[in-house]
């Protein structure tokens, strides 16, 4: 049996494009294209500055941080940069939601609205001061075999008294995903049906050439279109 499973290409389109009301009939109606995000600052000059970084989902290691140290460099040199671009594998092991206050939330509270009590925020109620801009990794989808689940809620309490022994897992994975598209998404499947219209109305009001996109607003509404996008 595999440590972890990651699903196919399929059910991972599949999964995402249900949870995001792929081309709903409301979404085809308002003319809205689900592949574009609009940051707020539309007078950009030609030139400007982004940081982009990548597979920084560990936790502790040996007493130490990773993505501590990925937050504290990114902080040392966030002066005039527009947005960070995150290539993927946010939270390892299995992208599970158990996770993301210890490997993301806490390392990244800085960047996150209400970061000083970040034992407070909810993984997928997040929202960032600054756009921070992920795409899913193969990690971000992994799931956890029950037998393993079950043996980490019996032993994982145990192992974190030794923190070399940290393997990054816990009761659950992602669920093919689905933590990472709480956490990052527009999640369109929690919107009411009656209220659909007045939420794409409320946030998918940048005007492109292609359609009407979602428009980013750092600290307020912080959500992205899809599991893949262009600016």
């Amino acid at each position: 049996m595999k440590f972890v499973s990651d699903p196919s290409i399929a059910i991972k389109v599949n999964r995402m494009r249900r949870r995001v009301r792929w081309q709903h009939p409301e979404i085809l109606k308002k003319g809205i294209d689900q592949t574009r995000l609009v940051l707020p600052d539309e007078t950009r000059a030609d030139a400007f500055s982004f940081m982009v970084i990548g597979d920084s989902g560990a936790g502790y290691h040996s007493g130490d941080n990773p993505q501590r140290r990925v937050a504290e460099w990114l902080m040392e040199n966030s002066d005039g940069c527009e947005f960070v671009m995150h290539t993927g594998d946010l939270i390892y092991l299995v992208g599970s939601s158990e996770q993301y206050r210890e490997n993301f939330i806490e390392p990244y509270r800085e960047w996150i609205v209400g970061g000083e009590s970040p034992a407070q925020i909810r993984y997928d109620q997040m929202r960032f001061k600054l756009p921070f801009l992920p795409t899913p990794g193969n990690h971000d989808y992994y799931d956890l075999p029950i037998v393993y689940g079950l043996l980490m809620q019996v032993f994982g309490p145990l192992l974190k008294l030794f923190r070399q022994f940290d393997l990054d897992v816990g009761r659950h994975g992602s669920y093919q995903g689905d933590a990472y598209a709480r956490a990052f998404l527009d999640y369109l499947t929690e919107v009411n049906e009656a209220d659909l219209a007045a939420h794409l109305d409320r946030y998918y009001t940048a005007q492109t050439h292609t359609g009407r996109a979602l428009s980013y607003q750092p600290g307020q509404f912080t959500r992205l279109p899809n599991r893949y996008y262009r600016l």
